[in-house]
């Protein structure tokens, strides 16, 4: 049990999640509960999408913004019962976040609401791989085969003995559990989720083979792809945005950027020439008229995708050029021009079929 950036070869960590199956400890991840029947109400509030229909025993991805319009943090809330939500957060928005939930609530939004941070109070790991579910069943008498426990569902279930709370989630891409589980007995789960994944040739992953995960499925991660100004528009998120509530945070902001048009739009790329992988914080260049260079992007995401074998990335654009699929662009490299062009959607499994198997 321990939170890495590898285990040591992060390809072949990538390429274990996408044939067999990983392990990766999510313990940081920022941990809320929240009890009240005005709960639906503040998360409606609180992030752009809607959360109200959300039925019991169902989780959901959400995006917090602020007063502004701008991305604040994202995760997954699940509604345990009637009245009792979990809520997780990036593991950098923990803190903050928490402290922006007390505001609200201390603002007149909170009345019968119960909020309490159990971040330090549970451990989480993420099972990931298309032999996930061959392992948990070594580890519970709980149901998980794919009708009893779908995907975006949450389960109480025993793992290994323990109490556990699992969400089926997909930021890999690959079919996943995530296992919530009493802090102290964070390292008997670890160790004997290890241990039932062994014929199955499990290995634990780090944040390096995560972040390369993440991005063959074109996800976004708020604070690197975003900064201070991201709207959910120009991020691609625009289906997330449920404007028609009667009110939450950005609302105004945000319907204003759809009238308009954002000027440039987060979206996807893939390299020209083989072997070539841009640095993280590169412009992306177009000659003037003046025979000078242009600064009309900056790449915030790139690796090399052992599974797709080749160059992949993220990066904000001018939106004329963004919306065109395949259409090239520069990027200024080490005194060199190279070539990218743009993609969109997820670089792997684009329907999402994996996940959901």
């Amino acid at each position: 049990m321990c939170i890495r950036d590898r285990y040591g070869d992060a390809p072949a960590e990538v390429r274990t999640v996408r044939q067999s199956v990983g392990l990766i400890d999510v313990s940081t991840l920022g941990k809320f509960r929240l009890v009240g029947p005005g709960v639906p109400d503040l998360l409606d509030r609180l992030y752009i999408n809607r959360w109200r229909n959300l039925g019991v025993g169902r989780v959901r991805y959400g995006v917090m913004c602020n007063d502004e319009g701008v991305i604040l943090d994202d995760g997954v809330t699940a509604r345990l019962a009637d009245a009792e939500w979990y809520m997780t957060t990036t593991s950098s928005g923990s803190g903050a976040i928490f402290e922006w939930l007390q505001w609200w609530l201390q603002s007149g939004w909170g009345q019968g609401i119960h909020a309490v941070n159990v971040s330090e109070v549970y451990a989480a790991f993420n099972l990931a791989g298309p032999r996930a579910r061959d392992v948990l069943r070594r580890l519970t008498d709980g149901d998980v085969n794919n009708d009893a426990f779908p995907y975006l569902h949450a389960r109480q279930m025993d793992v290994a003995g323990v109490p556990c709370r699992l969400l089926r989630i997909g930021f890999t891409g690959e079919l996943s559990y995530e296992i919530h589980c009493p802090a102290g007995y964070g390292r008997h789960v670890w160790e004997a989720v290890l241990a039932a994944g062994r014929e199955f040739d499990i290995r634990p992953f780090g944040v390096e083979a995560q972040r390369v995960l993440r991005l063959e499925k074109g996800h976004l991660i708020v604070g690197q792809d975003t900064d201070g100004l991201t709207d959910p528009v120009a991020a691609d998120m625009e289906l997330a945005v449920k404007l028609d509530k009667p009110d939450f945070l950005g609302q105004r902001a945000i319907g204003r950027v759809k009238q308009n048009e954002p000027r440039q739009r987060l979206v996807g790329f893939k390299m020209v020439a083989p072997g070539v992988v841009p640095d993280e914080g590169l412009q992306i260049v177009r000659p003037a008229d003046d025979g000078k260079l242009d600064i009309i992007g900056w790449i915030t995401s790139s690796r090399f995708s052992p599974t797709l074998n080749e160059a992949i990335g993220l990066c904000w654009l001018d939106v004329d050029l963004a919306r065109q699929a395949g259409q090239t662009f520069t990027i200024r490299m080490n005194g060199r021009l190279e070539i990218a062009r743009v993609h969109h959607g997820p670089f792997y499994d684009p329907e999402g079929q994996r996940l959901r198997e």
